[in-house]
């Protein structure tokens, strides 16, 4: 990580408005889930959320979600522009279980003011955030998920508490935050990058995304060869695009050093990209 291009702290909070979440209820829930992500879904408790990939039948990842147990269902947290995609996906695997899939409200607040209903947000402040990444606290009125890197960011599902919407003006801004998703190295998936990455790839199995020993689920049979007979060739790495202001995440380009590389997300940062990208590994490595 190049330490001249961390953000400097921040309190208050932010509406994520290119996030969504979906509501899957029913008592089958757990059981459904288990067998569509990668993450072993008896590790989501009240306390403890989870990273967790859906893939295609090819081991290639559709979309990243976080998953959170709160008010009797499980809340997938998502980018928005994949919520759609993922419950007409998703629902056509139901079949006779008792599960229910919905786009959980997200309505906007007041552009560029203190949010004024719930959704999906990113804050830093709450003293609940104490913990490990991916710790979880949840309330009546919100939950809150640590996120892994530097600082104490959340993301905050239902409606912020009032002293941290009292700082929302002077807090975060959308490419700040974003920059701080690439610093942590979350690869989120969009439609441009849907479907093209495996999930080693996105270092999934390096970052607990992928459970091993779960059992069945879509895509496992490839994810599970490469794990024991393969070796990625391709992995993600932080990277900078000096000059690229117009790059955007699934575009293909040639980086110096690295050759043949596809962005997986990126930020804008004093004048240049920070990006996730798909990188080539040289012989021997990975």
């Amino acid at each position: 990580m190049n330490p001249d291009s961390r953000i400097q702290p921040r309190c208050g909070v932010l509406r994520l408005q290119d996030f969504a979440a979906l509501r899957v209820s029913g008592e089958d829930r757990v059981d459904f889930l288990q067998g569509q992500l990668t993450q072993d879904m008896s590790k989501v408790t009240p306390t403890q959320a989870a990273p967790a990939a859906w893939c295609n039948r090819q081991g290639r990842v559709l979309c990243l979600m976080v998953a959170v147990a709160w008010r009797d269902a499980i809340f997938l947290m998502l980018p928005a522009e994949m919520a759609e995609a993922c419950i007409s996906g998703l629902k056509r695997y139901i079949l006779r279980a008792k599960v229910r899939i919905e786009h959980w409200d997200q309505a906007s607040g007041d552009e560029g003011g203190t949010p004024s209903s719930p959704g999906v947000f990113g804050c830093s402040g709450p003293a609940d955030l104490d913990g490990e990444a991916w710790s979880c606290e949840g309330h009546e009125a919100f939950c809150a998920v640590r996120l892994p890197g530097t600082g104490d960011r959340a993301l905050l599902l239902g409606e912020p508490p009032a002293d941290l919407k009292v700082k929302s003006r002077s807090g975060w801004t959308a490419e700040e935050w974003r920059l701080a998703d690439i610093e942590a190295e979350l690869p989120w998936i969009g439609e441009k990058t849907s479907g093209k990455f495996l999930a080693h790839s996105l270092n999934l199995d390096l970052s607990g995304a992928v459970s091993f020993t779960k059992g069945c689920f879509v895509g496992q049979e490839i994810i599970a060869r490469m794990e024991y007979r393969g070796t990625p060739k391709r992995r993600m790495q932080r990277v900078r695009i000096k000059g690229g202001s117009t790059v955007q995440a699934g575009a293909r380009l040639d980086l110096p050093g690295l050759g043949a590389a596809t962005v997986i997300a990126r930020a804008t940062s004093q004048g240049h990209i920070e990006a996730l990208a798909e990188v080539r590994l040289a012989e021997g490595s990975g």
